[in-house]
């Protein structure tokens, strides 16, 4: 897998170049990115910040939020000579925007479909059986950390459960329903612990699991008519489609963990310590807290879908806007919910997810 690490500067100096010297450039664009929504408010917030001559049309899907449409232009610098620039986003999970990039169209919220020209996500491509070699990986932009998580006024059962170990968690996973709060620490030996997962096209549950050694079909559950906990009948890829969906399936059962993106966390859930350590950006920095991974953003490196040169300016804009230093440490957005690049004291490879935090910086 082709792979490297932005340098603004001289992406910045050539794209100005190309488009300065070759008027025929100067055109309409349209990007459409793909995959996972952790960062999805960060994505919206940096498109807005690129497109600094205006935002003229902003369409949002009525069947999903998280798929929208800008259309604008850029003021200046890299992009400044092109017309009406459009991107399309579709947020709908981090392996099925690796699996679509560059090959399967996905819907727009204007309408129709579109192969997407990019992919963002926190899982690599060869955690899901993505042919990486094919792909150009940019990044990393920032570190998004995951999180098993209990609603902050829960049951009193687990009010004593404040951390789960390795096998906890894959026990959990695997059996939630058949056993009682007192197998993590609670305070019961008859009621049910629940658990309520992310489906197989999220990072949350690919990097999660890969953490934790887990392979299998989770145990997940979700409410029936009446509002009762059910095991969740999807045979196959059981888990929500979004930390939105868990977190609605956390607030109605009781004796219930789940796991999100911490962007999705707030203030109206508990994140658990895992293996001892509390959750935190500070413990996921210093290499404690090992339930993260980097977000890329991958795009066919050759090929009729590869992007084009004015493609890639839009593109380089974007990624240089998410991963601006001063961004990362000062933005609300950000602060708090993902792991600057700069605060990073260790790394792990990037093509081993769950793999070991490495002492030497990427």
């Amino acid at each position: 897998m082709k792979s490297h690490f932005i340098n603004q500067s001289l992406m910045a100096g050539l794209a100005l170049f190309s488009l300065a010297s070759n008027p025929s450039l100067r055109a309409d664009e349209e990007i459409f990115i793909a995959g996972g929504n952790a960062s999805q408010n960060i994505i919206y917030d940096r498109i807005t910040n690129i497109l600094s001559g205006g935002i003229t049309s902003y369409t949002i899907s009525s069947t999903n939020t998280t798929v929208r449409s800008f259309v604008g232009t850029i003021a200046s610098g890299p992009g400044s000579g092109l017309g009406n620039i459009t991107i399309d986003v579709s947020l709908l999970g981090a392996v099925q925007g690796l699996q679509d990039v560059g090959v399967n169209p996905e819907t727009l919220a204007t309408g129709g479909t579109k192969v997407p020209t990019v992919a963002v996500s926190s899982t690599s491509p060869g955690a899901v059986a993505v042919n990486g070699g094919a792909l150009t990986r940019v990044g990393p932009t920032l570190v998004a950390p995951y999180a098993y998580v209990i609603k902050s006024s829960r049951s009193a059962n687990l009010a004593a459960v404040t951390n789960l170990t390795a096998r906890q968690a894959q026990f959990l996973e695997a059996n939630a329903g058949l056993f009682p709060s007192a197998a993590l620490g609670g305070s019961s030996t008859s009621d049910t612990v629940y658990f309520v997962g992310r489906n197989l096209e999220s990072a949350v549950r690919t990097e999660i699991d890969a953490n934790i050694n887990f392979s299998g079909t989770i145990s997940s559950f979700i409410t029936n008519s009446s509002g009762q906990a059910i095991q969740d009948p999807n045979a196959t890829d059981p888990g929500q489609n979004s930390g939105t969906a868990v977190k609605a399936l956390l607030n109605v059962l009781t004796n219930t963990i789940g796991t999100l993106a911490a962007s999705d966390v707030g203030t109206s859930y508990t994140p658990l310590a895992y293996e001892g350590v509390p959750y935190s950006i500070a413990n996921v920095e210093n290499g404690t807290y090992p339930l993260w991974f980097y977000e890329n953003y991958y795009y066919q490196t050759s090929g009729q879908n590869a992007p084009s040169a004015n493609q890639l300016v839009i593109i380089n804009a974007l990624i240089g806007a998410i991963t601006n230093s001063t961004y990362q440490a000062t933005s609300s957005l950000f602060v708090g919910n993902y792991a600057p690049l700069s605060g990073m004291q260790w790394y792990r490879n990037q093509t081993s997810d769950g793999g070991k935090i490495l002492s030497n910086n990427y």
